[in-house]
C-alpha cells in the first residue's frame, strides 16, 4: 500500500528527542511520522522543517509512543540510524497524542486534513484557558469558534467584550470566501441570536443590548473596591461605620443612604469619602434592582458585556463588581457552573509592574480558587507581557497564535510549561488561522482553525474603494475623504423642494471628530471648523455656537468653571469648598469669567451659560454617525477654525481627548430657477446655513 511505503531513512545522527531523516518520497512540514524502535514499537514523530541541497533532509521531533498502561513516554534510547520513516496512520497519531473523538471542535491538526482537533470541554472549562496572539492573527477569530462550540454544549457563557466585536455570533456566516471551506471542515453556517443575551454600560452606543445594572455592593469592602480613586484608611474607617449602621436598619440600601450617614459625622475627611460616592453613583452602574445573577448566567446562554463606549477605568469597576457577585453567587451555588472569558485580560489584569486595575484582585482570585467551585476562567491578550503572569501561569490549556514581540513571547515562555526556543520560533512564525495548542492532549499540537459557523465581527475596518459615488451637477474631482455618508440622496431633493431646482451640488464643510471622556461620560463631539460651533444631531441637524471666552484660561479659571459646569447654579461659598481656593480668589476668579460672558453671577448664585451647560453632560451631545472613507465629487469649504482652539478649549473644561480626527459634514447647495439659493444638510435636511 502507498501509505506502507518508507518516506525515508533515518540519519545518522539522532537522540531520545529528535532526529533527522533522508527523505525518499514527498514530505510535508507538520506531517506525522513514525519509525519503528528497536525495544519500543512505533515512535510517533513531527516533521518541523525541511532543507534540500543535494539530498531532501527533514528535521523531526519525537512525540513517543503509548504504554500499557496509556502514559506518553518518549524512548529513552535513540532512534537506529537507517531505519525506515513511515507516514503515520490517522489511529496511530489520535491514539498516541490522546486525541478526542468529540468535544469542542477547534479546527483541523496541522499536517493532517483527515483529522479533526477536539478539546475536552470539562478540561477546558474547570482548568482555565490563555488564548494569546498578536493583533490580527486569529485571536477574536479563535474565541468565536469556541463560543460556538460551547454555545451547542449548552454551556452558560459570560464574556468580556470591551470592543463590541462578539455581537455578530447572533448571525449565520454567509461570508462567500468562507462557504467555500464548508465542505472542508464539515460544518454548516448557524447564527445563535436565540441562545445570545447582550448587556452595555452605554446603550446609546449599543441601542440592541440591555441596560446592565449592578448590585450595589453590600459590604464597606466591595464598595472601596468600586471607588473610582482610593481612600484614606480614615475613610475606610468611617465608610466601614456607616454601612454597618445601615445594615442594622435595613436590608437594602443606596448609595444616597451612605452619604447621608457621612454627612452627619462630625470630621472634615468626610467630604472626599462624600465625593468619591457621588462619582461612583453617577456613573449609573449600579441600581437597587440589578440585572441579578440568574439573568446572566443559565444553561444555554451566552452573555455578552458590550463595554463599547465606556471609559476604561468605569469598564474596570464593572467587571470588578460583576465578577466579584458572580463568584459569590457560584460558591454558594445559587447559579449553575460557568465559563468567563476576559477579552484585552491585560486591562483588567495588568502584570503588577504595569499599574493595578479594579478587577486585578477579584480575577486572581477566581484564577486561583475557581476551579474549585466550578468556575472557569479564559484570559485573552495580545499582549501577554502585560497581563498577569501568575495568572497566565495557573490556565492548564493555552492556545497561542503568532505572536512576535519578543518580550509578549518570554512571557508565554516562561508561564507554560514545554515551550521551548524552538516552540517560540514556530508561534514567531505561525501563520494567520494557525494555533499552538497546550494541555489539551499530551503533547502540544499546531491546529488549522475551521471556519466560523457564525458572522465574525472583529474584523478591521478597512476602505471601501468600490463605494458607489453619489453624483452631482457639480463638476468636480472625485477625492477619498472621510466623510459623514449623506443619508439623503440627490435624487430625493427634487422631491423634498417645492420651488423648481435649476441645479444641485454637494459641498462638503470641514469638521473636527473628537473622542473624549468626562468623569464617566464618552461621547463623539463635531465641531464646525468653519465658525466656532458644535453639530448636534437626533431627529435633525443643529449648531451649537461657543464662546470665544473658552480659550486661553489660567489654571485657577479652568478649576473654578470646571465646578460651576457640574451644577445648574452654584453659591461662591460651595465653590470655596469644592475648589479649595481662598474665597478673594474664587469671587476674583467669578468676575473675570463674569467678563468673559461665560457665566452670570446674580444674588451671589453663579449660573453657567449654555456652552457650560453643554459640557456638564457631553453624552447629551454624543454624534451617533460614523464617519467613512469614500469617493465622492463634490466642492469643499474652507477651513476657518484651527482644531487646537478646540482641543484647548476641551482641555480648559476637562474634557479629556482620547482621539481626534479631521472630516467633512455633507451639504446640498441648491440653485433655484428663480436664482434664489439655499444650503441645507445631507444628513437630516433640516439644517440651513
Amino acid at each position: 500500500m502507498e501509505s506502507m511505503q518508507a518516506l525515508g531513512r533515518v540519519a545518522d545522527k539522532t537522540s531520545t528527542s529528535k532526529f533527522r531523516f533522508i527523505v525518499d518520497r514527498k514530505v510535508k512540514k507538520w506531517d506525522y511520522i513514525k519509525v519503528k524502535h528497536p525495544s519500543e514499537s512505533w515512535v510517533l514523530a513531527q516533521v518541523t522543517e525541511i532543507e534540500k541541497s543535494h539530498d531532501t533532509i527533514a528535521d523531526s521531533n519525537i512525540i513517543g509512543y503509548r504504554t500499557e498502561r496509556g502514559f506518553l513516554r518518549k524512548p529513552r534510547t535513540p532512534l537506529e540510524p537507517g531505519a525506515d520513516v513511515l507516514a503515520a496512520d490517522d489511529s496511530f497519531i489520535e491514539s498516541t497524542l490522546g486525541l478526542m473523538k468529540k468535544g469542542i471542535y477547534l479546527g483541523l491538526l496541522e499536517g493532517k486534513e483527515t483529522l479533526k482537533a477536539f478539546i475536552d470541554p470539562e478540561k477546558l472549562i474547570t482548568k482555565h484557558l490563555a488564548i494569546l496572539a498578536k493583533s490580527g492573527a486569529g485571536k477574536s477569530y479563535t474565541i468565536g469558534v469556541i463560543l460556538e462550540e460551547l454555545a451547542n454544549l449548552g454551556v452558560p457563557v459570560i464574556i468580556i467584550d470591551p470592543h463590541g466585536e462578539y455581537s455578530s455570533i447572533k448571525y449565520s456566516n454567509e461570508d462567500p470566501e468562507d462557504k467555500k471551506y464548508f465542505k472542508l471542515y464539515d460544518i454548516n453556517p448557524q447564527g445563535f441570536r436565540e441562545k445570545v443575551k447582550e448587556y452595555a454600560l452605554n446603550t446609546s452606543l449599543n441601542p440592541e443590548c440591555e441596560q446592565l445594572k449592578l448590585e450595589i455592593p453590600g459590604n464597606p469592602f466591595d464598595i472601596v473596591e468600586s471607588l473610582p480613586f482610593k481612600i484614606t484608611n480614615a475613610q475606610k474607617g468611617l465608610l466601614y461605620s456607616a454601612v454597618t449602621e445601615l445594615k442594622e436598619r435595613k436590608s437594602k440600601f443606596d448609595f444616597q443612604d451612605i452619604i447621608s450617614i457621612l454627612e452627619m459625622i462630625d470630621t472634615n475627611a468626610k467630604w472626599s469619602l462624600i465625593n468619591a460616592i457621588e462619582n461612583l453613583e453617577k456613573t449609573n452602574l449600579f441600581s437597587i434592582q440589578p440585572t441579578t445573577p440568574l439573568d446572566l448566567i443559565r444553561p444555554n446562554q451566552l452573555s455578552i458585556i458590550n463595554l463599547k463606549g465606556a471609559p476604561i477605568e468605569l469598564q474596570q469597576i464593572a467587571v470588578h463588581s460583576l465578577a466579584s457577585n458572580l463568584f459569590e453567587q457560584r460558591k454558594l451555588n445559587n447559579i449553575p457552573p460557568f465559563f468567563l472569558i476576559i477579552e484585552e485580560a491585560h486591562n483588567f489584569l495588568p502584570e503588577r509592574g504595569f499599574g493595578e486595575a479594579k478587577s486585578s484582585r477579584i480575577l486572581r482570585t477566581i484564577a486561583s480558587e475557581g476551579r474549585k467551585f466550578g468556575l472557569g476562567m479564559a484570559i485573552v491578550s495580545q499582549r501577554p507581557a502585560r497581563a498577569d503572569k501568575n495568572v497566565l501561569s495557573q490556565c492548564t490549556s493555552q492556545i497561542s497564535l503568532q505572536v512576535t514581540n519578543p518580550n509578549d513571547l518570554k512571557a508565554i515562555s516562561t508561564s507554560f510549561e514545554g515551550v521551548t526556543s524552538e516552540t517560540e520560533n514556530e508561534i514567531r512564525s505561525l501563520p494567520t488561522g494557525k494555533a499552538l495548542v497546550i494541555g489539551v492532549s499530551d503533547y502540544p499540537i499546531f491546529v488549522d482553525v475551521r471556519v466560523r459557523k457564525s458572522k465574525h465581527g472583529g474584523r478591521a475596518e478597512t476602505f471601501n474603494f468600490n463605494e458607489e459615488p453619489i453624483k452631482s451637477e457639480v463638476s468636480q474631482d472625485a477625492t477619498l475623504d472621510l466623510i459623514f455618508k449623506p443619508r439623503i440622496a440627490i435624487k430625493e431633493v427634487k422631491n423634498m423642494e417645492e420651488k423648481e431646482i435649476d441645479s444641485v451640488g454637494l459641498v462638503l464643510s470641514p469638521c473636527l471628530v473628537v473622542h473624549c471622556e468626562s468623569g464617566s461620560e464618552t461621547a463623539q463631539l463635531v465641531f464646525d471648523l468653519t465658525s466656532n460651533s458644535l453639530y448636534d444631531l437626533d431627529d435633525n441637524l443643529k449648531k451649537i455656537n461657543l464662546f470665544s471666552g473658552l480659550n486661553n484660561l489660567s489654571p485657577m479659571q479652568k478649576k473654578v468653571l470646571v465646578a460651576i459646569s457640574k451644577k445648574p447654579k452654584s453659591t461662591l461659598s460651595e465653590l470655596f469648598v469644592e475648589t479649595n481656593l481662598s474665597f478673594g480668589e474664587v469671587t476674583g476668579v467669578v468676575d473675570s469669567l463674569v467678563a468673559r460672558g461665560v457665566i452670570e453671577l446674580k444674588d451671589k448664585e453663579v449660573y453657567p451659560l449654555q456652552t457650560l451647560n453643554i459640557f456638564g453632560n457631553i453624552s447629551k451631545l454624543n454624534f451617533l454617525d460614523k464617519p467613512e472613507y469614500i469617493s465622492i465629487e463634490a466642492q469643499k469649504v474652507s477651513q476657518n477654525i484651527e482644531e487646537q482652539t478646540i482641543i484647548n478649549m476641551l482641555n480648559d473644561l476637562s474634557i479629556k481627548v482620547t482621539n481626534k480626527k479631521q472630516a467633512y459634514i455633507p451639504f446640498y447647495a441648491i440653485n433655484f430657477k428663480d436664482n434664489s439659493k439655499k444650503i441645507i444638510d445631507a444628513l437630516t435636511y433640516s439644517l440651513e446655513k
